[in-house]
Formats: structure tokens, C-alpha cells, sequence
């Protein structure tokens, strides 16, 4: 019998590396990262930096870390946390954000995965002996769990506004966010302007093999530094890492666009299928 292909549907994670990033593997400069000194990973860090608009970013081994990285560098342990209830990071991450950064998660309920300003701004408890200090209000764009749902920016900025009112900074795991921005046509620096830090994978979409960015501030990511180094996250000749992120950030990004067709001639195709059919918000259908 003759072999059917497969076509594996189930994420983007399981994208493979091209030709040209294999090749880019083979033909990285390398250093210890550690002392800083792989300039493969420090190239790649300064362009993800201009790329998003921030002053610095850091490496990391996955998005899991780099969310755990950022919790445990935006606020102290006994904090609380304001987080979407379908969250990636309340859901999927092992409970890090308790079990390993000390925080209090407070989930609150969206509409398709974005906050509606005033329900963060009800979930922002006033000061009081008996409450848990409030330090950091996260956001997820796309959102895993509402159908890659997108916060658009200026949604971003209405959160980042009752935020920022009440000396709270703000998060965004934006493990997919270039999704975000090829969807819209919108420069990726418009979303992450209205954010104090942030992480994107490599990993998914952009079909690098390993690898997250953490990016904010030079302080921010300083400090994120030395908690990657005590998650165990110190990587030596990590420019095998950092190499295809730079074929990826140079060539994928554009290529999401593909997939989106894609993805969309699917779903449209589903939904002829007798007794399926498909859902659509304001965000567009899923």
C-alpha cells in the first residue's frame, strides 16, 4: 500500500529548521554566553532589542522560562499577579509562577482573551494590611487558549493606562506576537510600546528548533540574567541557539503570512464540512 502523508496539525511547535538555519548552526562564531562573550547570541540579542523597541533582551531556553524569568524579575515573592483566566501561564507551566516565583496568581475573566480595562482595574484591590501587594498585570498575544485571538495595541494601551495609574507594570507573553503583527500589518513596536517587558518564542512559527527572547529594559534584563542563571539557564557556546533566530528573525517573520492563508483556507473548509462550522468575533473568525 502506498504511504499517505501526514500533515501534523497539532501545534507550530513542531515546525523544523531550514536548510539555511542548519547551515547557520554549523557556521556560528561561538563563546561562553555566560560571561557574555558568544557573539552569534549577542547579535541576536541586539537585533531583537531594535527589533521590539526595547533597550536590551536576554536568551533563553524556552517561552515557559522566559515567563518564569520575567515573573520572578517584574515582582517579589508573596506579590499578586493579574493574569487572564485561559492564560498559558495559569494553565500550562507547571504552576511556576506559584511553586517557583512565589506569586499570587489573580485570574480574571476576558472576552476572547482580552481584559476589559475595567475588570483589571476591579481586580486591583485597594491597599489594606490583609491583601497581597499587587505588582504586574500580564497579557497573552495572541491568546493560546481563546484561538489565537490578537489584543490589538490600542487594547494594549487602555490596560497599560489602569496599569500604570496604579504603579503596576505590565507584561505581555508574547510567545506568538509577530502572528499578531503580520495579521494586522501593524510594526510589532506598536504593540510592544505599550508594554514594560515581554518575551516571543522562536520555536513556533518561526521554526527555529530551540529558544525565547526576553526583552525591556537594560535593568530589567540584567536582573533577568542572573535569574536565568539560577534556573539553570546559563548557556555556554549558546550561539547554536542564537543562529537560526537570526535567519528567523531576518526571513520567517514575512512567512507568517503564509500560514495564516493557510490556516484560514482550512478552517474555511471545515466549515462546508455538514454538521461543523465556524465561530467569528470581532477578532475574526477561529
Amino acid at each position: 500500500m502506498e504511504a499517505k502523508e501526514f500533515v501534523d496539525l497539532r501545534s507550530d511547535t513542531v515546525t523544523l529548521p531550514t536548510e539555511e538555519m542548519l547551515e547557520a548552526i554549523q557556521q556560528a562564531k561561538l563563546g561562553d554566553d555566560v560571561y557574555g562573550e558568544d557573539p552569534t547570541v549577542n547579535r541576536l540579542e541586539e537585533m531583537t532589542a531594535e527589533r521590539m523597541g526595547k533597550e536590551a533582551a536576554l536568551l533563553v531556553a524556552s517561552g515557559t522560562m522566559a515567563n518564569l524569568v520575567s515573573l520572578m524579575s517584574n515582582a517579589k515573592r508573596g506579590e499578586l499577579v493579574i493574569l487572564e483566566s485561559e492564560s498559558h501561564m495559569y494553565w500550562y507551566e507547571v504552576g511556576g509562577v506559584s511553586a517557583v516565583a512565589g506569586l499570587l496568581p489573580w485570574p480574571v475573566k476576558s472576552r476572547f482573551g482580552v481584559f476589559d480595562p475595567g475588570d483589571v482595574e476591579a481586580a486591583i484591590r485597594p491597599k489594606n494590611i490583609h491583601f497581597p501587594e499587587p505588582a504586574l498585570v500580564c497579557v497573552e498575544d495572541t491568546h493560546n487558549r481563546h484561538g489565537g485571538t490578537i489584543v490589538t495595541p490600542e487594547q494594549l494601551r487602555a490596560i497599560s493606562e489602569v496599569a500604570g495609574a496604579h504603579g503596576l507594570r505590565v507584561y505581555m507573553d508574547g510567545a506568538r506576537l509577530f502572528n499578531a503583527s503580520v495579521a494586522l500589518k501593524t510594526d510589532v513596536k506598536e504593540f510592544t510600546k505599550h508594554v514594560d517587558n515581554l518575551m516571543f518564542c522562536l520555536s513556533k512559527g518561526l521554526s527555529c528548533p530551540v529558544g525565547s527572547l526576553v526583552v525591556g529594559t537594560r535593568d530589567f534584563v540584567e536582573k533577568a540574567r542572573k535569574v536565568r542563571k539560577l534556573l539553570g539557564g546559563g548557556m555556554r557556546q549558546a550561539g547554536v541557539i542564537a543562529a537560526p533566530g537570526i535567519i528567523a528573525l531576518e526571513r520567517m517573520v514575512d512567512r507568517l503570512e503564509e500560514d495564516h492563508r493557510n490556516a484560514r483556507f482550512l478552517a474555511e473548509g471545515i466549515a462546508k464540512i455538514n454538521g461543523l462550522g465556524a465561530c467569528s468575533d470581532e477578532h475574526g473568525s477561529f
